[in-house]
């Protein structure tokens, strides 16, 4: 579809390809490492105490679903970048650096790759800023989206959108495999 001439804005849901790309991109490296990756890092502190037995339910599960939650809530008062900024794909992008962090502390059992970050804290601090980046920056890509077209291509962009959150799923589901593999 072409632009009018003398219109401002956008004007087909072709224009929300990059918000789509970036929200698919979000939840292929969300679920490519949560929790396929992230459900099997041992405790190096617990040393058979309490803390061994609720480490994965709380340092992964309880951390990544309150950051999630914190990251989604925090779209309801700051939208930073703004909805045609470069600076949400790249950060996007960015997020790609949490799968060789998390392949790096200490999964067990592990085949390939040495334990680089032993310390407890390490895979804490990483859950949550995983955890929030992917709540704030996919709810970014999802509010946008239907933002950045023509009041009446809303529905579809929004449908649109879901369309690409469903496929990242799968594909992260997909590629979990093999990032689980590379440990």
């Amino acid at each position: 579809m072409r632009r009018r001439i003398g219109v401002a804005g956008p004007t087909t849901s072709e224009d929300i390809w990059i918000l789509a790309s970036s929200v698919c991109f979000t939840f292929t490296v969300t679920i490519g490492t949560f929790p396929a990756i992230t459900a099997d890092t041992r405790s190096t502190l617990a040393e058979g105490g309490t803390w061994e037995r609720y480490f994965v339910p709380v340092s992964c599960f309880l951390l990544f679903n309150l950051s999630d939650w914190t990251g989604r809530s925090l779209t309801a008062v700051c939208m930073w970048p703004g909805k045609d900024s470069p600076v949400l794909p790249a950060a996007i992008l960015a997020r790609v650096v949490f799968v060789p962090l998390f392949m790096l502390c200490n999964v067990q059992p592990r085949l390939h790759l040495p334990v680089f970050f032993h310390h407890d804290g390490f895979f804490i601090a990483f859950m949550i800023l995983f955890a929030f980046s992917n709540g704030y920056l996919a709810s970014l890509c999802m509010c946008y989206g239907p933002k950045n077209v023509l009041p009446h291509e809303a529905e579809t962009a929004g449908a649109i959108m879901a369309f690409f959150l469903a496929l990242g799923l799968a594909a992260g589901a997909a590629v979990s495999f093999l990032f689980r593999a590379l440990v």
